[in-house]
């Protein structure tokens, strides 16, 4: 980091990768901060001399102190939080003395300091609850969603013993070894769709044989289900022309989203010599390649949110709960740097064992970016923010009435998903400072996309 970069960073004020400090606190404070930026999967920074509130460079009188407290409070995390030598700087701002700690990328570490794992969302450091750690274990690879077993309510006789005879058939091709719809239940343990209760010994489902052979999946795992969203405006901001929320198992999901696409998808025509060609907007396998990827690789322990796909007059969105894991990034996948590593391992065998579903098994990315260039359309576009999310684009030029910023786009984003959104989720989502934050919501109310109800810390805001 140069000093330009320094400087940028103060001046952008607080974020939830970035964290001023006047002086140096007891080491117990620091801790707290580190611990929670240590947890954030980009790492982030903490910078003292800085006064938080107003951003004016105030300078640390001893440097040698400021830095042994730091050192101190990284070992009181456990694990400890790795500093190199060059993770804490002295710089010298204006005539003041700053010091800089930047703390590296979570490659799927949990930290906890004094019995609790602190989090930075957006400008504040909060302990993670129960379900929340679960959630972070599981989108690290720490734990197993998929063998957890299912509610105490469940047995056996909700899963449908038909459909697991038919995935045994699919796979008895192979060997041509066919069996009986009898042997379907002794099989359930080895596929992983089943597991015993250690509470009293006897056999039921796990949560991935209930999202593959379940006869009510979404029953137990209502964020299992898939939204489908056709909207008349670019925005997403107007009534929608069409909504579709799926249930059902997972080929049954992947069906019923592919074929939501492929009813809105646009189909012009020319004519060439005697012939006439259909020339669809979007290459249709291409998107239910993200459909499939989307429904198979997501975050099932996120309670509460499910895959959306949104269709707008210029783009297609399919949005999949849950970032890459800690060792991916966006470049990664688009370059076919990476391993293809699926978080759901055992649904990812099960609809390998399937024709239809999965034939393109870590090249799906390069399927996708093929098809539309060869309709001479842009590539995919694939962010990793509050979701895992590819957009394609048609390439029509859609004049959209209100101009908004990035962090505005995100928010709208989240009240479409949400119904609603306060000033600290709003920060949170687009790491915006407070002050900044709202007044891109009173912008939006400003515009007539947004409405403010309640008071004060209270207020929230809704689609107009």
């Amino acid at each position: 980091m140069d000093e330009i970069t320094l400087r940028q960073l103060i001046a952008g004020g607080e974020t939830a990768t970035v964290e001023f400090k006047s002086s140096a606190a007891r080491p117990v404070d620091i801790a707290v901060r580190m611990c929670g930026i240590a947890n954030n999967r980009a790492g982030g920074i903490i910078i003292f001399g800085i006064e938080d509130a107003t951003q004016a460079i105030v300078g640390i009188r001893n440097s040698s102190l400021t830095n042994d407290v730091v050192l101190r409070a990284a070992r009181m995390i456990k694990p400890a939080v790795t500093l190199s030598e060059t993770s804490v700087q002295t710089w010298a701002l204006d005539g003041a003395t700053i010091l800089t700690v930047e703390i590296p990328q979570n490659g799927g570490t949990l930290y906890q300091y004094d019995g609790a794992c602190y989090v930075r969302r957006g400008t504040n450091t909060v302990p993670l609850s129960v379900e929340e750690i679960k959630t972070y274990l599981n989108a690290s690879g720490l734990a197993r969603w998929e063998l957890i077993i299912g509610p105490e309510w469940m047995t056996i006789d909700d899963l449908d013993l038909e459909a697991v005879e038919r995935y045994l058939a699919y796979r008895a091709e192979r060997s041509r070894n066919r069996r009986r719809l009898g042997e379907a239940v002794d099989l359930l343990p080895g596929l992983k769709a089943a597991a015993k209760d250690p509470a009293n010994n006897q056999l039921r489902p796990t949560n991935a044989g209930i999202l593959m052979f379940g006869l009510d999946p979404q029953l137990s795992l209502p964020q299992s289900e898939v939204v489908c969203i056709k909207y008349a405006d670019p925005l997403g901001v107007r009534r929608y022309i069409d909504r579709k929320n799926f249930r059902g198992t997972l080929p049954e999901l992947i069906d019923q989203a592919s074929g939501f696409l492929r009813q809105y998808i646009r189909v012009g025509a020319t004519i060439r010599g005697f012939y006439r060609e259909d020339e669809p907007e979007y290459p249709y396998e291409a998107l239910r390649e993200a459909v499939v990827n989307a429904i198979v690789h997501r975050d099932y322990s996120r309670g509460g949110e499910t895959v959306r796909v949104f269709m707008f007059p210029d783009r297609v969105e399919v949005r999949s709960p849950g970032a890459l894991p800690p060792e991916l990034t966006i470049d990664d996948i688009v370059t076919l740097r990476a391993t293809s590593v699926p978080r759901n391992e055992i649904l990812a065998g099960f609809l390998r064992d399937i024709p239809g579903y999965m034939e393109r098994v870590g090249s799906g990315i390069r399927f996708m970016v093929t098809q539309m260039r060869e309709m001479g359309l842009p590539d995919p576009e694939f962010s990793d923010h509050l979701d895992f999310m590819v957009t394609f684009r048609n390439g029509q030029q859609v004049e959209e009435q209100n101009e908004l910023n990035a962090r505005q786009l995100i928010g709208m984003q989240v009240v479409r998903e949400r119904g609603s959104i306060s000033t600290p989720e709003y920060c949170a989502a687009t790491d915006a400072t407070d002050r900044m934050g709202l007044r891109d919501l009173q912008d939006l109310v400003a515009k007539g996309l947004l409405v403010a109800r309640g008071k004060k810390k209270g207020m929230r805001f809704f689609l107009s």
